[in-house]
C-alpha cells in the first residue's frame, strides 16, 4: 500500500481488501447505537446530575450531528474507491483536503468504537498485547493500528504503509 500527497488531498493506492473492509466499516462504527460506543464517544462531562442533563439536552445533539455529518463525508469518499487497473485485488482511494478533518474525527471515533466493542483494555494495546488477545481482539488491534497510521498520514507524518500495521507496539514479544 502506498500514499501520495496531491494538490487537492491524499491518494492511497494498492490497498488490500482487508484495508478497504476496515475503511468501509468506519461509518457504521461511528453511527453505532451500542451503548458502550455512545458512552465512549459522548462520555459524562459533569458530576452534577442537573448540569449533566443540561449538557445532554443542549450540547449532545449537536455533537451527534457533527459525528454523523463527518461519517457521511467519509462514506461519500468511500463510495469512490476504485479497483486498481493492474489486475490485482487492490484498491485506490482519494481523500480531498476538505474532507481530512472529517476523516481524522471518524478514524478516531472508529478506533474508540472497535476498542470498546471488543472488550479491550490498556494491556491489549501495550507491547506484547497482541499475544494476549483473542483472535477477534487481535483483528481489532490490527485494524486500530491501521487506522492510526492513516490518521498519521493525514496529519502529515511519514509512514511506510507496507509495514506490519501492528508494529506500533502491539507486536508479539520475541
Amino acid at each position: 500500500m502506498w500514499y501520495a500527497r496531491t494538490d487537492d488531498g491524499y491518494l492511497f493506492g494498492e490497498m488490500p481488501k482487508h484495508a478497504v473492509e476496515t475503511l468501509r466499516a468506519i461509518p457504521m462504527l461511528v453511527e453505532s447505537s451500542d451503548e458502550r460506543v455512545r458512552s465512549r464517544l459522548l462520555p459524562e462531562t459533569y458530576e452534577d446530575p442537573e448540569e449533566e442533563a443540561g449538557w445532554r439536552e443542549h450540547a449532545m445533539p449537536e455533537l451527534e450531528r457533527l459525528f454523523l455529518s463527518r461519517a457521511h463525508l467519509v462514506q461519500r469518499d468511500l463510495d469512490t474507491i476504485q479497483r486498481m487497473e493492474d489486475g490485482s485485488d487492490s484498491w485506490m482511494l482519494h481523500i480531498s483536503n476538505q474532507h481530512v478533518n472529517a476523516w481524522l474525527s471518524s478514524l478516531n471515533a472508529a478506533r474508540l468504537a472497535l476498542y470498546v466493542l471488543n472488550d479491550m483494555t490498556e494491556a491489549h494495546m501495550a507491547r506484547g498485547g497482541l499475544a494476549k488477545a483473542s483472535p477477534k481482539q487481535q483483528e481489532a488491534i490490527l485494524r486500530i493500528h491501521f487506522m492510526a497510521e492513516l490518521q498519521g498520514v493525514l496529519m502529515g507524518d511519514d509512514y511506510d504503509l507496507d509495514e506490519d500495521p501492528g508494529a506500533g507496539g502491539a507486536e508479539q514479544e520475541p
